[in-house]
């Protein structure tokens, strides 16, 4: 595939997403935890707007990827961050936005901002965190059981209020999403009485996965469901084989953040996500 070159730096593009991983997967695999959303978009997905590797002599140190949305960044040095900024900027299609880890994210945007000009918005400041063992919290009433397919439409309603809560920028359809997941047997509640907390998980990596998809209406909060409902759920993916599970929290909701950590979820690395204004 073409490619740029930047000192002894070279940008390639890849044809698809197994491409891109066949080339990618070692440099992102030895920070597992923290690519675990690439390693995880890059593991499923049909297609890629961008899949891009930056090799320095022959070995991959930098990766980027688009695959329905925002590019998502790995970590990388200066001047790798410096050649693929170069490299996207010289696309005529504009990205919808991008996240990777804080300081790559500020250092491609320098880049990005100096080569055409185009404003972005600030969209999130998140954490990535990472569970190895579950630390059990108190059990509230009731039992951890897979979403059923009657329960499609609530559970997209709870899906759409917490696109709502994160400030999703155009986010897919909670109903297919939902749907898709319970299909897969990926999508989770905590029942009393009926649904009260949900939580799934998406992207498998060679060694762990990701939750995600954590909601509870507010009329059911601060009763331990959302609580319960993810320390089983991470504690099944263990006892699946997984050495890991991981997950992102907006770092504008303490609440949640105390919530994982209490649970045995540590900090990893944070991510910085922008929107590029048309």
């Amino acid at each position: 595939m073409p490619s740029r070159q930047m000192a002894n730096l070279v940008v390639r593009r890849h044809p698809d997403a197994q491409a891109f991983l066949s080339r990618a997967q070692g440099f992102l695999a030895e920070r597992e935890a923290e690519n675990v959303l690439m390693l995880g978009v890059a593991s499923s997905a049909t297609s890629a707007e961008h899949a891009l590797t930056v090799d320095r002599d022959g070995v991959c140190v930098m990766a980027a990827l688009q695959s329905g949305s925002n590019l998502i960044l790995s970590r990388g040095q200066p001047a790798a961050i410096e050649a693929l900024a170069e490299q996207l900027s010289a696309d005529t299609s504009l990205l919808p936005g991008v996240i990777g880890p804080a300081r790559t994210t500020a250092s491609f945007l320098d880049t990005w901002h100096a080569r055409t000009g185009h404003e972005t918005r600030f969209q999130m400041h998140s954490r990535v965190h990472e569970l190895t063992e579950v630390i059990p919290p108190r059990r509230p009433t009731g039992l951890f059981r897979p979403a059923a397919r009657s329960e499609v439409e609530p559970l997209a309603q709870w899906a759409d209020a917490l696109n709502i809560e994160l400030r999703s920028e155009d986010p897919p359809s909670a109903e297919q999403s939902v749907r898709r997941r319970i299909a897969l047997g990926r999508m989770y509640v905590w029942d009393n009485g009926g649904p009260v907390s949900m939580a799934a998980c998406d992207g498998p990596t060679p060694r762990g996965i990701r939750i995600n998809f954590v909601y509870t209406p507010p009329e059911h909060r601060a009763r331990g469901y959302a609580s319960a409902c993810v320390a089983d759920l991470s504690q099944l993916l263990l006892d699946e084989g997984r050495e890991f599970c991981a997950l992102f929290t907006d770092l504008a909701n303490p609440v949640s953040n105390r919530l994982y950590a209490r649970l045995g979820y540590r900090p990893i690395c944070d991510f910085d996500e922008y929107i590029f204004v048309p």
